[in-house]
C-alpha cells in the first residue's frame, strides 16, 4: 500500500519523513500503525483484526497492474520458428557475476532447454558466457559460439549435431557434453587443449582419434556407439572412462593410462579380463553384460590393491557353484560385488569355504568323524573306562617330518613298555625302504582309507604332502586292552582334531631349533626331495609361530637337533610324570637301557600318567569274599559299583536266572548282553537257559580262584546295539572302484546319509577289528595289573 503514495502523502520535507495522522492510523515511513494512546493490550488481537480490514480495503481499491502484466508475458511466445531471441536468453540467465577481464557485471550462466531451437547466431552477442546449456532442441551448427572467447562448460546434448566442437575454440573450454547426437567421426582436438571432460554417447563414432594432444583430459565417456577397438588413448591423464554398449571383443591399448580410477566396458563382447593388470590405482570395473567365463580370469585383477567395486552381472561366470565366495576369496578388499554390499561374513565364509584356517579344518574333520561314528553300532572302548575322574592316559609327540618324533616314541616305547604302547596310524602313501607294514604304519589305499571314514574308525584324519593320515580308535584301543598308556606321533593339523575330542593327552613339540641340522636330517633320509625339503623346512616356521602365539597349546617344547639328547629329556619328563626314580648312574649317563628301580615309584604324577584302572574282567583276578575298598582298588565309587553290577549280571546269566520282564526294563545297568526270543527283547523261554553272549565259566573247585579273564573280549567289546560279532564284507575295503570317489572330508555329507526320518541309510557292515599283534612291543607284554592311584593329598 505503501508503494502507491505519493511524495505529498509521505510527507516528505528536505529529504526526510514525517508521520501523518488519519483517524486512528498513522503513517511513518511507509508503514501504517494504529494510533491509540490508551492501548488496552488485551484487545490487541481485534485491533490487529481492524487493521488488517482496513488494509485489505486499501489494497483493493489499487489498480491490478502486476496481474495484468504476468497475463501479458504468459502469452508472450518464445523463439518463435526456433529463432533464439533475447528474451528467452534473457529468462536463462543466471549466476550474476565479473566477466572474465573483471572490467563488468554480467550474467555468466545460460540455459535454454527443449525450444525447439535451430537458429543460435544471436549467443554471438553475450561474449561474456561462460556456461551455456542448451539441450534438448534441434541445433546442427555450433558456429555462432566462436566469439564466445571465455566459454568453459558447454552442453547440448539431444541435439543434432553431425560434427564435433566445428567452432573456433575458446580460450579454456573444459567441459563438453555432445551426447545424443548425429555426430559420426572424431576430429582433431587438439586446438582443444584444456579440455577436462569430454561426453560422447549415443552417437554413432566408429572410431576414437583425434584425442592425442589433449593432455588434460581425465574424463571420456564414449557409450552406445560402434567403437569395436580401444585405440588413440595413449598417455592420457584419463581417469573415467565410459566405453559400455560398443562392439568390443577384448580390453586392449590402455597399457599407459596409468591414472585410470574407474572404467565401464558394460555390453560389449568381452571374454577375457586381460589389459586391467598393474592399473594401481583402479577401484571400480564394470564388466556387465559381458562373455566372461572362466574363474581364472580374476587374477589379471587380484593384484589391483585399490578395486573396491567389480560388477560382474550378465556373465556366465555367475553360474559357477559359489561364484561369490570364490570372487570375495580372491578379491578380499571389494566392498561392494554385482552392486551388493559385501558383508563381513561373506569374507568369512569365503576364506573358510577356499583357505580354511586349521582350527576350522580340524573342527570339520572332528564333526565329520563324531557323525559317522553315531551310524555305527555303539561300543564300550577299554579306554574310556581307566577310572571316572582320570582321562584315559596318552602322550602325543607333534612336530615337522624330519624332527625325529616317531624314533623318539620307539625308543619310549622301548625302554618303558609296562606304561606306554605305540600306537599305529594309517596312511595312504606308500612304504619307505626301511618301514614295516603294521609296525610304522597301516599302509592302505585310498579306497580302503575312504571306507573306514565312512564306518566312523577315525578319531582324526589329515593330508599332507598329497597324502591322506589317520588315527583310528582301534589303534588306541589295541594298547588299552593292554592297559597301557598310548604313545603316538602327528603333525599340527592331527593335533587340532585330537584336541576336540574327549582325549586329553600330554602334546610334546619336538621341535628342530637349527634349521641346517634339520636339512641334515632331511637328506640324509634320502627319501625327500628338493622341492619337499622346502616345503618342510618352511612349516618348520609354522610350528615355532603357533607355539608362540598359543601359549599352553604344548605342554613342552623339547629341541631335537642333537636326538640322544632330545630322547633324554623326554625320558625325564617322563619319569617326572610317572613318578619314578632313577639310580643316579642311570641320571647322568642318560643310558637307553632299562632305567626304572623297582619298588622306587613315588606318587607323584600317578593320577595323570599311570595305566588305566581296567575293569577286573580284563587285568586283575576276581577273590571270592574279599574286597578292596575304591580307595584301595585306584577306582571311584560309581566305577566300583557298576563293575560290581556287571559280575552279578554275568553270574545271573551262567545260573540261568531269567529276571523277570518288568525288572529288565526298569533296571538302569547295561545288561551283559542283549537276550531275544519270538522277537521280543529281554527274555529267553528256549531250553537254552543261558543268554547267548554271556560268558561260560568252569565251575570252581574248591579253594580255586574265580577266574575272569576269559570275558575280556565280550566285556571290552560289548554293543549296546549288538553283542554279535561284526563282520565285514569286505575286509579289503574293495568295496569301491575308486572311479569318481573323493574322500569324505572333500565332497560327503555325513547328515546325507540319514534320511527323513532320521534312520540310519544302508550302510556297509563295520570291519573286524585287527588284533594287536604286531605293534612295536606288543610281543613282549601281557595284561598287566594297573598301577593303583594312592589318594595323596586329594
Amino acid at each position: 500500500m505503501a508503494d502507491n503514495w505519493n511524495d505529498e502523502e509521505l510527507g516528505i520535507q528536505n529529504g526526510q519523513f514525517s508521520p501523518i495522522v488519519e483517524g486512528g492510523f498513522v503513517h511513518v515511513d511507509g508503514e501504517t500503525h494504529i494510533l491509540n494512546y490508551d492501548t488496552n493490550v488485551l484487545s490487541l488481537d481485534q485491533d490487529r483484526q481492524a487493521t488488517e480490514v482496513a488494509l485489505t480495503a486499501a489494497d483493493e481499491d489499487q489498480p491490478q497492474s502486476s496481474y495484468y502484466d504476468s497475463e501479458e508475458e504468459e502469452d508472450v511466445e518464445l523463439s518463435p520458428d526456433g529463432i533464439l531471441d533475447e528474451e528467452t536468453i534473457g529468462r536463462g540467465m543466471t549466476n550474476l557475476g565479473r566477466s572474465a577481464d573483471g572490467s563488468q557485471q554480467v550474467y555468466l550462466h545460460t540455459a535454454i532447454p527443449g525450444f525447439s531451437l535451430k537458429d543460435i547466431s544471436i549467443l554471438a552477442n553475450y561474449i561474456h558466457l561462460q556456461k551455456i546449456e542448451m539441450p534438448y532442441n534441434e541445433i546442427t551448427d555450433l558456429s555462432p559460439l566462436n566469439d564466445l572467447k571465455y566459454l568453459l562448460i558447454l552442453d547440448a546434448s539431444h541435439n543434432k549435431l553431425t560434427k564435433l566442437l566445428d567452432f573456433s575454440p575458446p580460450k579454456n573450454l573444459q567441459k563438453v557434453d555432445l551426447s545424443y547426437n548425429d555426430i559420426e567421426e572424431m576430429t582433431d582436438l587438439t586446438p582443444h587443449h584444456y579440455l577436462m571432460s569430454l561426453v560422447l554417447d549415443h552417437n554413432k563414432l566408429k572410431e576414437i582419434k583425434g584425442l592425442e594432444n589433449c593432455k588434460r583430459l581425465t574424463k571420456l565417456s564414449i557409450a552406445h556407439n560402434k567403437i569395436d577397438k580401444i585405440q588413440g588413448l595413449d598417455n592420457l591423464p584419463i581417469q573415467q572412462l565410459d566405453l559400455s554398449h560398443n562392439h568390443l571383443k577384448k580390453i586392449e591399448n590402455i597399457e599407459t593410462l596409468d591414472r585410470l580410477r574407474t572404467i565401464n566396458l558394460c555390453g560389449n563382447n568381452i571374454r577375457s579380463l586381460k589389459g586391467l593388470e598393474d592399473h594401481d590405482l583402479m577401484e571400480c570395473i564394470d564388466v556387465e553384460d559381458n562373455e566372461v567365463i572362466d574363474i581364472t580370469e580374476i587374477k589379471f585383477v587380484k593384484g589391483l590393491r585399490m578395486l573396491r567395486q567389480l560388477n560382474l552381472l550378465r556373465n556366465p561366470i555367475q553360474e559357477l557353484p559359489d561364484y561369490r565366495l570364490c570372487i570375495l576369496f580372491r578379491l578380499q578388499n571389494l566392498t561392494q560385488l554385482d552392486r551388493h554390499k559385501v558383508e563381513v561374513e561373506e569374507k568369512v565364509a569365503a576364506s573358510n569355504m577356499f583357505n580354511p584356517p586349521l582350527e576350522v579344518i580340524a573342527s570339520r574333520d572332528h564333526i565329520m568323524h563324531v557323525v559317522y561314528q553315531f551310524l555305527q553300532p555303539s561300543r564300550v572302548w577299554d579306554s574310556t573306562l581307566p577310572s571316572v575322574e582320570t582321562p584315559y592316559p596318552m602322550l602325543v609327540l607333534v612336530g615337522p617330518q624330519g624332527s625325529g618324533k616317531k624314533d623318539l616314541a620307539m625308543k619310549l616305547v622301548d625302554e618303558f613298555g609296562d606304561y606306554f604302547g605305540y600306537g599305529i596310524s594309517h596312511t595312504t602313501r606308500r612304504p619307505h625302504q626301511e618301514e614295516k607294514m603294521g609296525q610304522d604304519y597301516h599302509y592302505v589305499t585310498l579306497e580302503k582309507f575312504e571306507y573306514d571314514i565312512k564306518m566312523g574308525q577315525f578319531i582324526q584324519t589329515y593330508q599332507y604332502n598329497s597324502n591322506w593320515y589317520g588315527l583310528q580308535m582301534e589303534s588306541v584301543e589295541c594298547v588299552a586292552r593292554e592297559g597301557l598308556a598310548c604313545v603316538v606321533h602327528m603333525e599340527l593339523e592331527g593335533v587340532l582334531t585330537l584336541k576336540n575330542t574327549y582325549f586329553e593327552p600330554r602334546y610334546v613339540l619336538i621341535m628342530p631349533l637349527s634349521k641346517d641340522s634339520h636339512e641334515k636330517r632331511l637328506r640324509d633320509r634320502g627319501i625327500y626331495s628338493d622341492a619337499q625339503m622346502d616345503y618342510t623346512l618352511k612349516r618348520s616356521d609354522m610350528y615355532l609361530e603357533y607355539n608362540q602365539e598359543h601359549p599352553g597349546f604344548f605342554d613342552m617344547m623339547i629341541n631335537s637337533d642333537d636326538i640322544q639328547e632330545a630322547y633324554r629329556r623326554l625320558r625325564r619328563l617322563v619319569t617326572d610324570y610317572l613318578g619314578i626314580s632313577l639310580t643316579s648312574e642311570q641320571s647322568e649317563s642318560g643310558d637307553d637301557e632299562e632305567t626304572i628301580v623297582e619298588g622306587q615309584q613315588t606318587q607323584m604324577g600317578t593320577r595323570t600318567w599311570s595305566k588305566p584302572s581296567l575293569p577286573d574282567s580284563l587285568s586283575q583276578p576276581y577273590t571270592r569274599g574279599k574286597t578292596q575298598s575304591p580307595v584301595q582298588s585306584g577306582r571311584g565309587i560309581l566305577e566300583e559299583m557298576s563293575i560290581k553290577r556287571r559280575h552279578s549280571a554275568a553270574r545271573d546269566a551262567v545260573s540261568g536266572y531269567i529276571p523277570p520282564l518288568f525288572e529288565q526294563i526298569t533296571t538302569q545297568y547295561p545288561k551283559t548282553a542283549p537276550q531275544t526270543v519270538e522277537g521280543q527283547v529281554g527274555l529267553n523261554v528256549s531250553g537254552d537257559l543261558r543268554s547267548f553272549s554271556a560268558p561260560v565259566d568252569k565251575p570252581l573247585q574248591t579253594g580255586e580262584e574265580e577266574d575272569s579273564s576269559s570275558d575280556d573280549e565280550s566285556d571290552s567289546t560289548l554293543s549296546v546295539a549288538s553283542a554279535g560279532d561284526m563282520k565285514s564284507n569286505s575286509p579289503d575295503g574293495s568295496l569301491h572302484d575308486g572311479k569318481g570317489f573323493n574322500l569324505p572330508t572333500d565332497s560327503v555329507n555325513p547328515i546325507n546319509l540319514m534320511d527323513g526320518k532320521g534312520t540310519k541309510k544302508d550302510l556297509p557292515p563295520p570291519l573286524q577289528r585287527p588284533p594287536s599283534q604286531g605293534r612295536p612291543g606288543s610281543e613282549k607284554h601281557n595284561i598287566l595289573p594297573p598301577i593303583h592311584a594312592v589318594k595323596a593329598g586329594y
